[in-house]
Parts: structure tokens; sequence; C-alpha cells
């Protein structure tokens, strides 16, 4: 039997007749394209896979030292500003230190025999007895009389000052 192009049924049940292909076996040289295209495609998947890998190592890498920079400035500030409080009340002590002893000088200075003998021994003051004593009675207006002297360069501090003198030698 020969062997045809189609394959027909005789009759009318025949639908779709389907042309036979010929099976061929690839020739080397067409295998070796085809090995050679397929060893391309993988080793530019891969050429793009390490690309890609390198990318992301590198994003990595970048993000990890920015965190870490981050990191290290802000506990840099953090110690500056322990130190500077430390500092900070190691003054406030020295000064209370120094406050506590200004009050002790100040309460030593203070009291009235200390004052009563300074003022013998430096000042050659004395305390006088009542035979030395003058009694005023400033219920009366003494100084009625008296008028102030004016000036355009005194201010009234000088004004009362000088009251007080011009009272002191009259």
């Amino acid at each position: 039997m020969a062997r045809r192009e189609y394959d027909y049924i005789k009759g009318n049940t025949a639908l779709a007749p389907e042309r036979k292909r010929k099976v061929r076996k690839p020739d080397e040289k067409y295998k070796k394209i085809q090995r050679r295209k397929k060893i391309q495609t993988r080793n530019a998947l891969l050429r793009n896979r390490r690309k890609n890998d390198r990318k992301y190592i590198l994003t990595v890498a970048v993000v990890i030292f920015g965190l870490g920079f981050i990191t290290i400035s802000s506990d840099s500030k953090v110690y500056n500003m322990q130190k500077k409080v430390a500092e900070l009340n190691t003054q406030i002590k020295q000064t209370q230190e120094d406050n506590e002893a200004i009050k002790v000088q100040l309460l030593k200075f203070s009291s009235l025999n200390n004052i009563q003998e300074k003022a013998k021994t430096k000042l050659a003051m004395s305390i006088p007895n009542k035979a030395e004593t003058i009694k005023i009675d400033f219920s009366e207006n003494y100084f009625k009389d008296l008028k102030p002297n004016t000036s355009t360069n005194s201010t009234k501090e000088t004004n009362f000052l000088t009251k007080l003198i011009n009272l002191i030698k009259h």
C-alpha cells in the first residue's frame, strides 16, 4: 500500500482531514545551535541575577551603614548631653557649698558681739553712757523754717544727702 498525503475516509463522515507531517531527525548543527542558545540564555539569566544580587547587597549595605551612622551620631549626642549634665551638677554642688560657706560667714559677722568688738577695735567706737546721750523729741517739726537748696545739677538723692549734711552741721 502506498502512502498518501491524506488518509481519507470514504463517505461523508470525514470532517477534517489531517495532513501527516514528516518527522525529521534534527541534524547535529541544529542541535548545537539550540544548545548554544540555551547556554547563552542561561548565562544571560545568571548575569542578570548576579547584577540584581549585587545591587541588592549594595543597597542593604548602604542602609545598614546609614542606620549605624545615625545610631552612633545620636548616641554621641546623648553622651555629650550626659557629660554636660554631669558638669552642671558638679557646678551646682560647688555653688551650694560656696553658698553654705557664705551663710556661715554671714552669721559669724552678723553676731552682735562680733560687731561690737570690731567697732571698738577697728573703729575706736565706744558705748555711750547716760551722760553722753542726748534725747530729741521728734513730735514737733523743728525743721519747718529750713528751705531746701535747689540747684539745676542736683537730684533728689543729692538733695536728701545735702539736707542731711546741713542738719548735721547745724
